[in-house]
């Protein structure tokens, strides 16, 4: 089994331009692109801590348990989704339910040396 707690720099993204318009934030795909956060993954028990440094004065910590409903405040001020995290083989899946009522999911899959990230639309609309 492959380790998960870590901390990853951003290298590249897959679907995430699509992901970013169907928050309807279509205007920050350049913004978000640009950047390059480094994500600290932490386990304390049953609880999992994820810490996002996009630079030096901006972090972003989301705090979860696997299987129930939580808030993640992503960059953007004000745009919070509600999320869901389950445990999948060698990493995690987050549904998250956008403002626009579209469900929208990522994939993360850890290596021994890397974390993976793919965004799924879905176009069921909740």
């Amino acid at each position: 089994m492959v380790q998960i707690v870590g901390k990853y720099q951003f290298v590249s993204s897959e679907n995430f331009e699509d992901y970013i318009k169907n928050l309807g934030k279509g205007e920050l795909i350049n913004t978000f692109l640009q950047t390059t956060p480094i994500v600290e993954i932490q386990q304390n028990g049953d609880q999992w801590v994820v810490v996002v440094t996009i630079s030096q004065d901006k972090t972003i910590t989301t705090t979860f348990k696997l299987g129930e409903v939580y808030d993640e405040q992503l960059p953007t001020p004000g745009l919070i989704l509600k999320n869901v995290t389950t445990k999948e083989s060698n990493g995690f899946k987050i549904e998250s339910t956008l403002p626009t009522g579209v469900l929208a999911i990522r994939n993360y899959e850890f290596t021994d040396t890397e974390m993976i990230v793919v965004s799924v639309i879905s176009i069921t609309i909740i």
